[in-house]
């Protein structure tokens, strides 16, 4: 054998036998002073558990059960027996099942590594493993081979998750979006947390933190609103907390991040955006985008455990808005959410107080604007615009509204195409601009475009907002009363360019019956709420009614004014009447007479008492003396410099996600 045989084939050798998972010598699986490390310790620790231990009225039946499932609430009901009722079958389930749901984690890796699936694919087993794994080393049944074994398992996954080859945004080789990236950074916290002593652990720890916190800073607009459409950015807020909480047990300063402003304002835009209560007496998230219908959240009720010693009034504001989702018990719906996983019920506290949140008619720079004229009542009405480039897990319906009156819901979304027919036969299901209450024309046909908020002013009386989207520019106000009864009602203005025509309005209808008037349509509500919709302009207009929308065909450049009226069924269509050339109009209500104006351009107006100068006002008529609500400059500024703001965009240095332009 030469000597360049004998080097070749023995760094043949050497090459082999450090890709072999065997033979990665630089692995440390054991270490000294892992016995000492405090459990439980990631949501909860040794010094919470007396004083939870107070509030379960159900320790007897968990101390005496012995039958245990994983599914729907079996692992809180499992970790709550191991750690709270001392029940020692219960220990031993969690001990198995740890070291099971360990080994099988350990084996879907690849799918990420090799296959470029998302972590999401086994987070329900990431959520097992971690949350029985933590109660599992807090056990006394636990015997030391297992507690090797779980250990070293713990360890080989905190490697598997910090390589660079499991998730990185510069590689970008992967189905790259913002929830499956806080997945990962979240997996690699929260393993590492487990294993405080590890010589790596705190290194480890420290990396997906980081990310975690760059998150919270770049993808919460300046107001709170979030990256993706509610149900995904609800699950990456619920990693957050996941991985902040851990991070706060572990020592780790400020908290962890887990009392950051971008937190609060996420949770406050999410309570803001909520509907107001339904038919069952209960709010929901809004069913925008990749949102599903009926939609509730626990995520409030954990808020407020986490912030009751931190902030009391904000956490009875969380716990009014958890009472209101009907007490959930999951973040959402039809998604794993390992983090937190068996440990939900224990981070909630019925004894915190309630106390409504104060909130308005808001502008989310990137995210959208809800207008909303109350909170609290049973007959709130709220209209919602979806715009802005976090416009992640969203269809092409950037500009789109929903919109509820009177406590209501009168049109609505698609809810993750569950509610309208799509023609999936197309790419990115790119006809979804034609089920959504919008435009569909030229301006809209790249479904990677989105409406840019321009402007907006919010006043008791009279809220205005302006966004554009290509050639398509929708302006819409808000006439509010003081009574939630009273006439509360919406003026839509879409304007088009040369370039944006032909083009379909629609608006979709939550109705039993669309019912043609004069002027318009009557859309019958399913509860004791219709809702009229009066064209003001152009004159003439003709709308066409289907099953589910009503549409209009707009042939040319111009503008389309329309009036959105809510109103009990006993009381009558309000009369109205267009004045300054449809662009503004004279309406009665029970209330009185108003004249709102509404136009791109400038407005110029005089009748009576009634004088008007400028592109959007109300003047209401009460007891005979005008009262004008009228924005001033109400520029809004972009949530983040830079980009197009007519493009959407993760705010993020991965790859855009799915990629564009689009074709």
């Amino acid at each position: 054998m030469t000597a360049f045989t004998r080097t070749y084939g023995v760094l043949w050798f050497a090459i082999a036998a450090f890709s072999l998972p065997s033979a990665r010598a630089a692995e440390v699986l054991q270490w000294p002073g892992a016995d000492r490390d405090p459990h439980p310790c990631l949501y909860v620790t040794a010094k919470d558990l007396p004083r939870i231990k107070q509030s379960r009225q159900d320790l007897p039946a968990l101390a005496a059960k012995t039958a245990w499932s994983l599914e729907s609430d079996g692992m809180d009901k499992l970790v709550a027996a191991a750690l709270l009722a001392d029940n020692l079958h219960a220990q031993k389930v969690v001990i198995a099942e740890a070291i099971r749901n360990l080994d099988i984690v350990i084996q879907r890796i690849p799918d990420t590594t090799v296959k470029r699936i998302g972590p999401h694919a086994y987070g329900r087993q990431v959520g097992f493993a971690a949350g029985l794994a933590d109660a599992a080393l807090a056990s006394k049944q636990l015997s030391a081979p297992d507690r090797a074994a779980i250990l070293e398992k713990i360890a080989r996954l905190s490697y598997l998750f910090a390589d660079p080859a499991y998730w990185s945004l510069e590689r970008g080789d992967v189905g790259l979006n913002p929830n499956m990236t806080t997945m990962a950074y979240a997996y690699r916290v929260t393993f590492a947390a487990l294993i405080p002593s590890h010589p790596l652990a705190k290194q480890w720890l420290r990396a997906g933190l980081t990310e975690i916190k760059r998150e919270i800073d770049e993808w919460t607009d300046p107001a709170g609103g979030m990256v993706e459409c509610p149900h995904y950015s609800m699950l990456i807020l619920d990693h957050w907390l996941g991985a902040c909480l851990a991070a706060r047990n572990a020592g780790e300063p400020d908290a962890g991040h887990l009392f950051n402003a971008g937190i609060r304002r996420a949770s406050l835009w999410f309570a803001n955006i909520s509907t107001p209560r339904g038919p069952g007496g209960t709010r929901r998230l809004p069913s925008l985008g990749h949102t599903y219908s009926n939609e509730r959240s626990s995520t409030f009720g954990l808020l407020a455990y986490l912030w009751k010693d931190k902030d009391a009034a904000f956490a009875s504001q969380m716990q009014w808005m958890h009472r209101e989702h009907g007490s959930f018990h999951e973040p959402g719906v039809k998604s794993y959410y390992p983090g937190l996983m068996g440990y939900r019920t224990l981070l909630l506290d019925e004894s915190i107080a309630t106390k409504p949140p104060v909130l308005g008619s808001t502008v989310y720079p990137e995210s959208g604007v809800l207008l909303r004229n109350t909170l609290g009542s049973n007959r709130e009405t709220t209209l919602y615009l979806i715009a802005g480039r976090n416009h992640s897990h969203y269809y092409d319906d950037s500009g789109s509204i929903t919109l509820w009156g009177k406590g209501s819901e009168l049109s609505h979304e698609d809810a993750y195409g569950e509610e309208r027919t799509h023609d999936k036969s197309v790419p990115k299901w790119s006809d979804s601009k034609n089920v959504h209450s919008m435009v569909s024309g030229p301006a809209t046909y790249n479904p990677e475009e989105v409406m840019a908020i321009r402007e907006f002013s919010t006043t008791p009386d009279f809220d205005y907002v302006r966004g554009t989207r290509r050639g398509w520019q929708r302006q819409i106000a808000m006439v509010k009363d003081a009574d939630p009864s009273g006439p509360n009602y919406f003026v839509m203005t879409d304007t088009f360019d040369q370039q944006s025509v032909p083009a379909t309005w629609r608006l979709f209808a939550r109705a039993s019956q669309i019912k043609p008037i004069s002027g318009g349509v009557t859309l019958v509500g399913l509860e004791d709420v219709d809702l009229d919709v009066i064209f003001v302009r152009p004159t003439g207009a003709k709308p066409e009614i289907h099953t589910n929308h009503v549409s209009l065909p707009i042939a040319s450049s111009g503008s389309v004014t329309v009036v959105l009226y809510p109103r009990l069924k006993q009381e009558r269509t309000p009369p109205l009447t267009a004045v300054a050339a449809g662009k503004g109009f004279k309406i009665g209500t029970p209330a009185g007479t108003d004249y709102v104006f509404l136009d791109p351009g400038s407005v110029s107006f005089r009748q009576d008492a009634v004088t008007f100068e400028g592109k959007a006002g109300l003047i209401k008529l009460r007891g005979g003396k005008p009262i004008k609500s009228q924005p001033g400059a109400c520029d809004v500024a972009p949530g983040w410099a830079g980009g197009d703001r007519e493009l959407r965009m993760i705010h993020w240095k991965g790859p855009q996600f799915p990629a564009f332009p689009y074709k």
